[in-house]
């Protein structure tokens, strides 16, 4: 090979070099941050796991801080916001949205209205769900 080839085919790998090194920096700067909310049936315990680097390590930590036998993952949300909306009725339903308060609107829109199982010491009228947990990720809007 040349002088003149070797020094062609220097300079291309350098190039090579520093455009992989210039992309893998940017990728890092763009990392997700995952989410994971769960709910016990049996007990009403509600836990939130946030800001983990991957699903399988927000799952383990949601299940792990409920720390009870039938909890159960009921979302998943990565950079952005979910949650957990009981009815009167104790169903629970869950969303996730970029933003708290559209989470926690669509979590409660899933149930509507319900009025709670009889004998109630209070009025047994329909009303809305509520929030019992919202979350979002440290790089939520």
């Amino acid at each position: 090979m040349s002088l003149l080839g070797r020094a062609a085919l220097g300079a291309a790998l350098t190039s090579t070099a520093a455009l992989t090194i210039m992309g893998a920096g940017s990728a890092a700067a763009a990392s997700k941050y995952y989410g994971t909310l769960a709910v016990s049936p049996g007990t009403g315990k509600v836990v939130e796991a946030t800001d983990h680097p991957t699903w399988v390590a927000a799952d383990a930590a949601a299940i792990r801080d409920c720390g009870v036998y039938d909890c159960q993952i009921v979302v998943r949300f990565s950079d952005g916001c979910a949650a957990v909306a009981r009815g009167a009725d104790g169903r629970f339903a869950a969303d996730s949205a970029s933003s708290r308060a559209d989470a926690e609107r669509l979590a409660v829109a899933k149930l509507g209205e319900s009025a709670p199982p009889f004998p109630d010491l209070g009025s047994a009228s329909p009303r809305a769900a509520s929030v019992v947990l919202s979350s979002c990720t440290k790089n939520a809007s």
